[in-house]
């Protein structure tokens, strides 16, 4: 018996060593967690820079802004005919203000497929009652289109708001799906401001539609932003612009390419875009060279009519944590006495201005389901803010840089 005894506790013994059997309770399964890539820092020349001082003046003025915008004709799903053809918009709450010393000011972007950007600021705005425009637009060539219009600030940065966005699909002489995303699928905008920017930092902007949100929880990511410039890729998942420098003077290649939680391309081949980028030698640029003054902000964002700039010119305050750079005393102005010699500012296509007035009724807002805008999901570190009841969107600040 007692060698029997022995025997048993030497087995239970060799047993319990092995593995098989476990004296602490089960963990359970591992939490899941994100297998995909994660966020990296621009690589080769490149480097995230802050935006100009200048540029965070002029962010800080509109930040309080609510762009309501509308696309009133054609409506969403139109088949348009053979020849030119009319577009009219309306927005609210945002200034509409022409070039300028220091370029163009607040304004809507017009894009059709993967054309070159139509900027429309004239007549100026100021934004504080709705204006209506009408746009005689270039015939459509034959198949489906998306015509997508956003409000933009001074040098051509997206608002990233729902109420700035909007979207309608048009065709010409038949539908073709194949031209289009499915309805309800993540898009990628481009909004680089590749016709206005000439000098660095560059921004790396764009606008993403129908997306889902991710970032509400540490480990929740759905997409990624893949920014790859002459060949040099970095990886973001916050919708915010980037501002780049070490790009090269000349020509320089940017490709923007959505990515699912896995690196996968998202919904291709919609989403992978390629601009070109041309910057000259470095020059007289006026949004680098400090604050702006009162005058230069007034001037900028259609206010009241700025008075000459000379050496006392005073700058607004910058906002919260930021230093103060030097200032250009004195910022190229037009002469008035010269204003018959200057030169004009390249023709626009055919296009007037309404104010909607007390006596005009405005157009009612057709239902969600028959309506001819789509509202754009903008993603963020944030939740994004629905539209109101009145289909409104709610403006919200952009991300800071991490």
């Amino acid at each position: 018996m007692g060698l029997r005894w022995l025997a048993a506790t030497l087995l239970s013994l060799t047993v319990l060593l092995c593995g098989a059997w476990s004296v602490w309770p089960s963990a359970g399964p591992a939490a899941p967690t994100n297998r995909g890539p994660s966020p990296t820092n621009p690589a080769g020349a490149l480097q995230e820079v802050a935006p100009p001082l200048a540029v965070q003046q002029v962010q800080a003025l509109l930040a309080e802004r609510q762009p309501r915008l509308r696309i009133l004709s054609p409506a969403n799903d139109a088949m348009l005919p053979a020849g030119p053809w009319d577009l009219e918009l309306e927005i609210d709450d945002w200034p509409l203000v022409g070039p300028g010393p220091l370029g163009i000011g607040p304004h809507l972007v017009v894009q059709l497929d993967q054309q070159e950007p139509l900027r429309l600021s004239d007549p100026p705005s100021d934004g504080l009652a709705p204006v209506r425009l009408h746009l005689t637009m270039a015939p459509l060539r034959p198949g489906s289109h998306r015509l997508s219009v956003y409000a933009a600030k001074p040098g051509g940065e997206a608002v990233k708001s729902a109420g700035g966005f909007r979207q309608v699909r048009l065709h010409r002489a038949a539908v073709n799906p194949a031209e289009l995303p499915v309805a309800g699928s993540a898009q990628l905008i481009s909004a680089i401001p590749f016709d206005q920017v000439r000098e660095q930092p560059v921004p790396i902007d764009w606008l993403l539609v129908d997306a889902p949100l991710q970032r509400l929880r540490d480990d929740d990511r759905h997409w990624l932003l893949r920014v790859t410039v002459n060949g040099d890729s970095f990886l973001v998942d916050r919708q915010t612009t980037v501002w780049l420098t070490g790009l090269r003077q000349g020509g320089n290649a940017v490709q923007l390419e959505l990515l699912d939680s896995l690196g996968d391309s998202l919904n291709p081949p919609y989403n992978s875009l390629v601009e070109e980028v041309t910057l000259a030698p470095e020059g007289d640029n006026r949004w680098l060279q400090g604050t702006l003054s009162a005058a230069e902000l007034d001037q900028i964002l259609g206010r009241a009519a700025a008075e000459p700039m000379g050496p006392n010119a005073t700058s607004l305050p910058l906002p919260t944590g930021e230093s103060p750079e030097p200032t250009v005393a004195d910022a190229a102005e037009p002469d008035p006495a010269n204003s018959d010699s200057a030169e004009e500012p390249p023709a626009q296509p055919d296009q007037h201005v309404e104010p909607v007035t007390a006596e005009s009724d405005p157009p009612q807002r057709q239902d969600p389901e028959t309506s001819a805008e789509t509202d754009a999901v903008v993603l963020s570190n944030e939740a994004v803010v629905p539209p109101d009841a009145a289909g409104n969107g709610l403006d919200r600040p952009d991300d800071k840089l991490s």
